[in-house]
């Protein structure tokens, strides 16, 4: 901790200075915050009480249609697919954590994800633009922050910094992190069955280091094309353990992990006519290396071990075309090719039948062109966007001990259609109807051989078999007030759905583990509410609540699921903002118990909030954040006649304090950035 205050002081009069340069701040009169169209909404949050003192990641669940859950977005439900700042897509949230949110111009909002991305993506995108920079061409913030848990100490120490900066036709764009991590946890365990009953607590720690910087440079040139390159690099060496104690039988696992994941992108934009058609061209390179080693004790006596590498590559090449054909009718057309590979490489093996681990090294390559077609116009009051993809996913899977080789193509053609109109006699209300069929991506993570030990008596594995899943998605809204109640139903089915069934190991019949299947396709309905008001000047709030609604009919290791499943979620966000450079934000949550096949998710809530004070013009910002209440999860999963129940004991209470200061000078003008067009995900059980 001492040593980053001593760097963010170093790096405090370097910003001062910066800050010298001050020039009069744009003024901006919006006749409308906020416009619907008919793939979403654009709303426009220059000057707004909810960015005061917050980063952007918390700006983001005071937009309409938009929650966090468990850390990640969701659009009306469903699954933020990509979110973009300036256009960098990011490749973690934790590049909103930098950006103080009076930094955001304007958000735009779409529900689903375009004709012109991969199937595979439902949920709908973010899309952030910042503020245009004052003279002299930069702006920036420089932050450290520090957190405190009830459950470990201090720890996640960190220092923080982001700039825009423009030469001429020169635009660069930086985005840095560095800090140190440090988690605990402790849970309870209960696995009961015809000959088993087992109760076993159980400590996991995790330390380690994080670095990520991402750095774009983008020149603009008198013809109006554009040439841009990214490159991100992001180093992670956490070292987690788990000890687990039955009833005085102590095992433990421990880990060294050292993950390196580096991303470069080309782009190239080239204007084809005076009336707006537009030529891109995208070239994305990514790689993930990972190093690990685990070693597994019982009673104090190391009993297996291995070290194993994993190398992922991927390789992406994007054309994208655009061509007005009238005031009210936009073409958009292209293709794109994404190359895949993979090598899992285990060694050193040291084998024990307590501890399963994967001997067997493997190989997965595959391949997944797309070609597209969209328009996108307006008919009388009626917004519409409407295109096709056809996608073809060819995975092959080897097994390198036996010289085995196996391959599954899978193709499809995906339309995706939305329509908005708005009504009344200020037109401040709107309807929305939209309608979108998936493919899932290849699910390469999914299908690796790899065995991960969450704890001593718990584990993954993947399934080479699976199948990608499809799905048909239905959404309807109703926005009134310009947004300010919103109402929406979603209909979605999905083919060959991935579902992550427990097994009981045959060797040791207290050790469970989950495996991913294919299971017959399933329907589900959703119905979401909310409502965002502002009291009074100092008091904004929204508040909403979902429901999802699933009757089950699948049979899973002989048991038949039946029954009506109801999946709600409660969302309360206020937000404050006082005189005298005071305000902060309170938020709760809740969660009631639900049921998915085997499984029960029990209830959990939360309360958080943020108080915050700036100085110095509101260029100096020092924030408290605190969790005072809170209840964990509880997970009960059925493996046939054996009952696993999995609780996490730690307390939640936590306070974060964090110093940040901003800076700007210069000439007013545009910073142009070049995203990443790969994402790598992994598909897991979420345990």
């Amino acid at each position: 901790m001492r040593t980053i205050l001593i760097i963010f002081c170093a790096l405090l009069p370097m910003a001062v200075l910066a800050q010298k340069e001050r020039q009069l701040q744009e003024v901006t009169v919006i006749a409308s915050r906020t416009t619907n169209n008919a793939e979403g909404y654009t709303t426009n949050l220059r000057g707004t009480d909810i960015t005061k003192g917050k980063p952007a990641v918390d700006v983001l669940t005071f937009l309409p249609n938009i929650s966090r859950e468990n850390g990640n977005f969701k659009i009306n439900g469903l699954a933020a697919s990509e979110i973009y700042v300036d256009g960098v897509k990011l490749s973690d949230l934790s590049e909103l954590n930098n950006i103080p949110g009076e930094m955001i111009d304007k958000v735009q909002v779409k529900y689903l994800a375009g004709s012109d991305q991969n199937a595979s993506l439902s949920g709908g995108t973010i899309m952030i633009t910042l503020r245009r920079p004052p003279e002299g061409g930069y702006y920036g913030s420089i932050s450290a922050n520090a957190d405190w848990y009830r459950s470990c100490g201090f720890g996640n120490e960190g220092i923080s910094g982001m700039i825009n900066y423009r030469y001429k036709g020169l635009s660069v764009y930086d985005n840095l992190y560095a800090g140190a991590t440090k988690v605990e946890d402790n849970s309870e365990q209960t696995m009961t069955g015809d000959n088993l009953h087992t109760f076993l607590t159980e400590s996991s720690k995790s330390h380690g280091f994080d670095f990520r910087n991402r750095l774009s440079l983008t020149q603009q040139f008198n013809s109006g094309a554009q040439l841009g390159g990214s490159y991100l690099v992001s180093l992670f060496r956490p070292r987690p353990s788990s000890v687990s104690d039955n009833e005085g039988l102590v095992s433990s696992v421990s880990s060294r992990e050292n993950i390196v994941l580096q991303e470069g992108t080309l782009r190239f934009s080239q204007p084809l006519s005076s009336r707006g058609s537009q030529m891109e061209l995208t070239a994305d390179y990514l790689n993930r290396h990972s190093r690990n080693n685990s070693s597994y004790f019982f009673n104090s006596e190391k009993t297996a071990s291995i070290e194993e590498t994993n190398n992922l590559n991927l390789w992406k090449f994007k054309a994208d075309f655009i061509y007005p054909r009238s005031r009210s009718l936009v073409w958009k057309f292209g293709a794109s090719a994404q190359f895949i590979s993979s090598k899992y490489t285990p060694t050193d093996i040291v084998e024990n039948d307590r501890f399963e681990t994967s001997d067997i090294p493997t190989k997965t390559s595959g391949f997944t062109p797309i070609v597209y077609a969209s328009a996108q116009g307006r008919f009388w009051k009626l917004k519409y966007s409407a295109g096709v993809n056809w996608q073809l996913n060819r995975i092959s899977y080897e097994n390198c001990s036996v010289d085995k080789k196996s391959t599954n193509t899978q193709w499809s053609i995906n339309p995706t259609v939305q329509v908005m109109m708005p009504f009344g006699s200020k037109m401040d209300h709107a309807l929305m109807f939209s309608y979108k069929r998936t493919l899932s991506d290849i699910p390469y993570t999914a299908i690796s051989s790899v065995i991960n030990w969450s704890d001593t008596y718990n584990y993954t594995v993947g399934n080479p078999d699976l199948k990608a899943q499809s799905a048909d998605i239905v959404m309807a809204g109703l926005s009134l007030l310009r947004n300010k109640i919103n109402l929406t139903a979603l209909y979605a089915h999905s083919h060959d759905r991935i579902y992550w069934q427990t097994f009981q190991s045959e060797e040791t019949p207290d050790v469970f583990y989950t495996k991913p299947v294919n299971i017959n396709g399933q329907g589900v309905w959703g119905f979401g509410a909310e409502w965002m008001e502002a009291p009074t000047k100092w008091w904004r709030f929204k508040l909403s609540g979902r429901i999802e609604i699933t009757p089950e009919n699948t049979k899973l290791d002989g048991i038949h699921y039946n029954k009506t499943r109801f999946k709600e979620y409660f969302y309360f966000n206020n937000n404050f903002r006082f005189g005298h450079g005071w305000g902060g934000m309170l938020n709760a949550n809740f969660e009631p118990t639900y049921r998915t096949l085997d499984r029960t998710y029990h209830a959990v809530y939360n309360v958080n909030g943020q108080i915050y004070k700036t100085f110095l013009g509101d260029n100096l910002q020092v924030a408290l954040d605190f969790t005072p209440l809170g209840n964990r999860r509880k997970l009960d999963r059925q493996a046939g006649a054996n009952k696993v129940s999995y609780k996490y004991t730690s307390p939640v209470q936590y306070v974060g304090f964090s110093l940040t200061w901003n800076f700007s000078g210069g000439k007013k003008v545009d910073v142009n950035v070049v995203d990443g067009i790969q994402d790598y995900h992994e598909t897991k059980d979420n345990k």
